[in-house]
């Protein structure tokens, strides 16, 4: 029995291969069929290396390969075909030298010598073969001094639990993942129903019109009593604080960055009448001078100022358009 498929016949084969290609490179392009095992076994397999060098500097060339079907010959058959491909064998040394490669793996079922006929490749439209090869099918040997056995029945092996848990190992990892998973959900869903639920957050009231919050903030203003304390300062700041930011809001203006001459320019290219304009004008000059001259007024002045103050937000907030008169 020949050995196959040994690091000795490959390289025999390869040595082969390459004389063939280095005798032909200055001939014309010729096709090659080598086998790697001229004896096998029944049911073995053996090789088929099919193979055209040529010169690509040597002008186009055009290799139309063999059609191969799944039997070579009456007792030999295909069983694997790698197909063509393409290869350089000496790519350092000669890179113009191509070579097209095909591999066959071939078996056959019954003894006796079997002739694989030539393979027929056409290149550049002329018809070039191969050598034709030898395949030898030896039987396996029978001692025929032995007697003829029966055959012999099943025998059934003893349980083993090693034995059984390699065969069933997966089943068993994926069963125990599984419960592991259902084990987790569980709890994540029993501490997530344990988790206290946020309340509701109430929604905000709406937003006041603003002649409301003002006339609100003038109210409560009122009921400090700043004045009748002796606070006189406080009330008039708190005063101007509250009639410059409804002024700055309701007509666009910067009242609360402007001094009162600055303030009083600006509103006259504002949307507020000028006869609101007229009683504003007062209020905030009186405001000046005891915030910063020490003025000392008198209890009707101080009442006269929030009334003006008062009558401003109502007579303007008529206007808005979010702000109707309660």
């Amino acid at each position: 029995m020949s050995r196959r498929n040994s690091p000795s016949s490959f390289a025999a084969l390869a040595c082969a291969l390459l004389g063939s290609a280095l005798h032909l490179a200055a001939q014309a392009p010729r096709p090659v069929a080598v086998l790697d095992s001229s004896a096998i076994l029944i049911g073995q397999q053996a090789h088929i290396n099919l193979g055209v060098t040529y010169r690509a500097d040597q002008g186009p060339v055009t290799v139309q390969w063999p059609a191969i079907t799944d039997s070579l010959a009456a007792h030999v058959a295909v069983l694997h075909d790698s197909h063509v491909d393409t290869i350089l064998p000496d790519k350092q040394s000669d890179p113009y030298l191509f070579r097209q490669v095909r591999r066959l793996t071939i078996t056959s079922w019954d003894s006796g010598y079997w002739a694989i006929p030539p393979f027929r490749f056409i290149i550049n439209g002329d018809t070039a073969e191969t050598a034709p090869l030898l395949l030898t099918v030896n039987t396996v040997p029978v001692d025929t001094t032995q007697a003829i056995r029966d055959i012999k029945g099943n025998y059934t092996l003893p349980f083993s639990l090693l034995a059984w848990l390699q065969d069933n190992w997966r089943w068993i990892a994926g069963g125990l993942a599984a419960v592991a998973l259902l084990i987790a959900l569980f709890i994540y869903l029993y501490r997530r129903s344990r988790r206290p639920r946020p309340q509701p957050v109430a929604p905000e009231p709406p937003k006041q019109p603003l002649h409301i919050r003002t006339l609100l903030a003038l109210e409560a203003l009122q009921q400090q009593k700043l004045w009748q304390q002796g606070r006189t300062k406080d009330y008039y700041s708190g005063l101007t604080d509250i009639i410059r930011s409804y002024v700055e809001e309701r007509f666009r203006v910067p009242a609360m960055e402007q001094t009162t001459d600055e303030l009083l320019l600006g509103l006259r290219m504002s949307a507020m009448p000028r006869g609101q304009q007229e009683q504003l004008a007062p209020v905030l000059r009186l405001a000046d001078m005891v915030k910063f001259a020490k003025w000392n007024t008198i209890p009707a002045e101080n009442e006269q100022a929030m009334a003006a103050a008062i009558k401003l937000v109502q007579e303007t907030a008529g206007n808005t358009p979010d702000a109707p008169l309660a």
